[in-house]
């Protein structure tokens, strides 16, 4: 680690003197200095996008409504996307889109995939809030040019350009339980015309001592509430732009995770380890996980007009054909443990596309196609339950190996048959040469602004996904359960253990989404200042991959399964400017997600889907004065209860949590270049009690710490400043 410091410090030193050392330019997007005139623009931090897709769109301003530290946490605002942890011991944060895990959502940097695989429950804690101008959610089916992964819709992170007029932004944040976070930017003009710029984007976070001493088992249980975390992720872009309007953008990201959970004094020492393995049977022996993650990525674009330009009716605007080549490499490496569980897995994966966008008109466009993916995974469980049974050192050893290749086609078209009308129909094929499968992926989308101020949207589409059934239930290790890989139906032969065949138990998902959508906007009290939408979307799996804690008090079964499972999802959402820069979003979801679980011995039962909440009600304030010298923010959420999984294996055994309300409530300040900000989350100190189950008996069957329905962590105070060179 103290190289990793090291690294970190020379980083830093050298982003912020090429920074100090660049030309200063006196204009900024969001403010410009015209003597003694100062000209600000105020723009909604939450909207819904003009687009054809049901877009909701969180700006820089939405963003930093909070102290969001990562993108996973920048949704406490927001309705469509909850977010919450896979278990009480590793500290994963997962977020939840239209009832489903965030597995099934499709993740972009800047319209660009990544980390579909093994590293996906961590990409969103992987991005800081700091580095990003605005991310979008597109809710349902989305475009086929990015993939056939997305099942309930996409999340698109807008990050930092090498373009920005800011030369420097440093952002630090520190809570009541001395916590340090610093990110760094720096957009670095290499020429006057910026036609060759870059940036570069540094990120670092670590638990103190103090934190460990003070504040971690605030329930008394003996375990940490969140793992000791130390982190590290450093990023850097290129762009280079010719006079004949070629565009070529490169650039790598890096990162490094570190997570110490378990009983509040356990180490991660080899001492304390190899006490785990030898001593597990005695009172007096520590329970300890540690997570450590690899990341890279590095990707090259390239983008060239062809053909005319063609300006819109208005002539405000122009577009222009043009053809693009992207080749995106992925690296992620783990090496994780649960007790006396054991997990260590790789995956290396390169994506080549080669694209055509067609434009006959300013509104109608083609967009071709070709794709191909090469992926390796190698993925070891070391699945050590010895108070179930007496085992050998490998009897419950796991390989779960595959070169994973598809090839794929598609081709979209954009239509505008009349002025009010939008349609954009989709259709890819793929073929996996592992499953020795054809994937055909049609999608399509309507737009109609039935008036000056209604929208209707609808969208429809098939999504594929290879389940990763490890990484994807990471929380399943942080049980005292045997892990069974078995065939479809369950009570199929169980697979036998040592180089278990993937296909035999985890077929590719499938699901068709379906979504309708109606935005009005209106004037309350003012000149077109409020809207209202409301939007119904339901997915339903043709195939799944469940890992089954259900079934038997000693045993979590993962098999493959066509049975019925779907997820409804309501939702209304009111945005009012009552006032000049006062804001008012109140949103409303309700969700109805169910599947089936297979049982051997009786019928299927279909129940709700184990803690997803039935429903989230959240209500936002912000008003700012001139020029945003102030900004007051002030959020309230209500969840309601979701259903906890039984522990005995008796479905009637199970309950529902309660509904609970968690307040949030931020300042900044704005003082010349920097913006001081001070806030509290979770005000009324609102915590999940029992996160664990038989915490005081670690190492046997019924200890469970997978049922988290609720906050870990009670009320938390912070300070912070942003500072911003331009």
């Amino acid at each position: 680690m103290r190289k990793l410091y090291f690294f970190y410090f020379v980083w830093l030193c050298i982003g912020f003197s090429l920074a100090c050392k660049a030309q200063t330019p006196t204009d900024s997007i969001d403010e410009v200095d015209l003597g003694d005139a100062v000209v600000t623009a105020h723009g909604r931090s939450h909207r819904l996008s003009l687009d054809v897709g049901h877009k909701e769109v969180l700006s820089l301003a939405g963003i930093q409504k909070m102290a969001c530290c990562t993108v996973a946490e920048s949704f406490q605002n927001s309705a469509s996307v909850s977010t919450g942890y896979s278990d009480a011991v590793s500290g994963t944060r997962q977020i939840r889109m239209l009832g489903l895990a965030g597995v099934y959502t499709q993740l972009l940097d800047e319209s660009r995939p990544i980390m579909r695989g093994l590293g996906q429950p961590y990409a969103l804690t992987y991005t800081p809030g700091d580095w990003l101008t605005g991310i979008s959610v597109s809710k349902g089916a989305a475009s086929v040019v990015a993939g056939h992964d997305a099942l309930t819709g996409q999340i698109n992170m807008e990050h930092r350009k090498p373009t920005d007029d800011e030369r420097l932004h440093i952002g630090f944040y520190f809570n009541d339980m001395l916590r340090p976070e610093l990110n760094i930017a720096s957009a670095i003009p290499l020429r006057k015309d910026k036609s060759l710029s870059t940036i570069v984007l540094v990120h670092g976070a670590a638990d103190t001592e103090w934190r460990e001493m003070s504040a971690m088992d605030r329930n008394k249980d003996g375990f940490r509430d969140q793992p000791r975390t130390r982190d590290f992720f450093a990023a850097n872009k290129w762009l280079y732009v010719a006079p004949n309007g070629l565009q070529l953008r490169w650039g790598g990201k890096v990162g490094l995770d570190s997570r110490l959970g378990g009983n509040t004094h356990f180490d991660g020492s080899e001492a304390m380890r190899l006490k785990m393995q030898t001593d597990w049977d005695k009172p007096s022996t520590l329970y300890g996980s540690n997570i450590s993650n690899l990341s890279a990525n590095a990707y090259v674009k390239m983008a060239l007009p062809v053909g005319r330009t063609i300006s819109n009716t208005t002539a405000t605007s122009s577009v222009r054909s043009n053809v693009a080549f992207v080749a995106d490499f992925d690296h992620f490496g783990t090496n994780a443990y649960f007790g006396l569980n054991e997990y260590r897995a790789e995956e290396n994966s390169v994506m080549l596309s080669a694209i055509y966008n067609h434009y006959f008109t300013a509104s109608t466009s083609a967009a071709f196609g070709l794709q191909s993916r090469l992926a390796a995974y190698n993925e070891k469980l070391q699945n050590r339950t010895p108070w179930l049974a007496p085992l050998q050192d490998t009897e419950r050893d796991f390989f779960l190996r595959r070169r994973e290749n598809e090839l794929g086609s598609y081709a979209e078209l954009t239509l505008h048959p009349s002025r009010p009308l939008t349609i954009i129909v989709g259709v890819r094929g793929d073929y996996n040469y592992y499953f020795n499968t054809c994937h055909f992926t049609p999608r399509g989308h309507l737009k109609w602004d039935i008036g000056s101020r209604t929208t209707l949207r609808a969208s429809a589409g098939l999504g594929y996904r290879t389940a990763n059934v490890l990484a994807d239930n990471l929380g399943i290790l942080a049980t005292g359960r045997q892990i069974v890989f078995t065939g479809q139906p369950l009570g199929a032969p169980a697979l036998q253990y040592g180089a278990a065949d993937f296909k035999a138990f985890n077929r590719q998902e499938k699901a068709l989404t379906w979504g309708i959508s109606l935005l009005q906007k209106f004037s309350l009290f003012g000149d077109d200042n409020a809207s209202i939408s409301a939007d119904f979307f339901r997915t339903r799996f043709l195939r799944s991959v469940i890992a089954d804690q259900e079934y038997a008090p000693e045993y979590i079964y993962i098999y493959s399964t066509d049975a019925l499972a779907y997820s409804n999802s309501w939702q209304a959402d009111f945005n009012w400017t009552p006032l000049e820069r006062f804001d008012v979003l109140c949103t409303f979801r309700y969700t109805q997600s169910r599947h089936t679980l297979n049982r051997p011995n009786g019928p299927p039962l279909r129940i709700d889907r184990a803690l997803q909440s039935r429903y989230k009600g959240l209500l936002n304030l912000q008003y700012a004065t001139r020029f945003r010298r102030w900004v007051f923010d002030a959020t309230a959420q209500l969840n309601g209860p979701a259903r906890i999984p039984t522990l005995t294996g008796n479905l009637a055994d199970s309950s529902d949590s309660p509904a609970f309300v968690q307040l949030y409530a931020q300042i900044t300040h704005k003082i010349d270049r920097f913006d001081l900000y001070a806030g509290c989350e979770n005000i009324a100190d609102y915590r999940q009690k029992n996160p664990i189950q038989s915490a005081d008996a670690p190492f046997s069957a019924t200890f469970n710490s997978l049922n988290v329905w609720g906050p870990l962590m009670g009320r938390t105070f912070y300070v912070g400043l942003r500072f911003n060179l331009y």
